[in-house]
């Protein structure tokens, strides 16, 4: 019964992250995704609060696996000055916005790390004796599009929009994972922005949405 809850858990998330509105993506309140088990973990994972709009004086992020923890923080004028920084250089072009992108995304984690405790997240699933601390791919997906959604409502983003979270895996035979997405304001071209294959503050791997559906990993962790 465990594995048939967790099964249709996984196929409402899939359905969820990938759902259609007519609201454009940046007006819509970005919101944790939990794997509930149980009726009275679902209501009391609903009731906890996260800030679904997010701003670098106030903004949540997820942590402990799967949203376990919810932890509300923010940056301050100076940190939010070094994510500035890295697109007050000259930008010519998309693919030099999504490498500053990769640079924001490390530097947000970094800062982060040291104010909730996160610092020691290791790459992927892996653990040093406890969850506490550690991210899945689900709290990776989630962090990252709030950092997204940030440098967008800024005004950092020039060549590229947010996009939703997205998944893949549950219905091809492989394991659910997720991810932040981006859209290339020129091509339409969407892409993954995946912080879960590396340890915390790396950059994280930006990759086109339909090559990351088909699997990919980055070199250096595959099998």
């Amino acid at each position: 019964m465990k594995l048939i809850n967790r099964l249709f858990s996984l196929i409402m998330l899939s359905l969820l992250i990938s759902a259609c509105s007519t609201t454009p993506y940046k007006e819509r309140a970005i919101k944790p995704i939990w794997l509930q088990q149980n009726l009275h973990e679902s209501w009391a994972l609903s009731h906890r609060y996260f800030i679904g709009f997010p701003q670098p004086a106030a903004f949540s992020v997820c942590h402990d696996l799967s949203c376990r923890s919810v932890s509300n923080t923010q940056l301050t004028v100076d940190e939010w000055h070094q994510i500035e920084q890295f697109f007050s250089v000259g930008i010519h072009s998309a693919e030099q916005e999504r490498q500053q992108i990769q640079r924001a995304v490390a530097l947000m984690e970094t800062l982060v790390g040291h104010k909730v405790g996160t610092s020691h997240d290791l790459a992927q699933n892996q653990l040093r004796g406890s969850r506490i601390g550690q991210l899945d791919c689900i709290d990776e997906a989630t962090n990252t599009s709030v950092y997204l959604r940030m440098m967008e409502n800024q005004g950092l983003l020039q060549w590229h929009r947010t996009a939703p979270r997205t998944s893949r895996g549950i219905f091809i035979g492989r394991a659910p994972h997720n991810t932040a997405t981006i859209v290339d304001l020129d091509t339409e071209i969407r892409y993954a922005v995946d912080a879960w294959f590396f340890d915390n503050g790396e950059p994280p791997a930006i990759v086109p949405l339909t090559s990351w559906k088909q699997g990919w990993r980055p070199e250096s962790v595959e099998n």
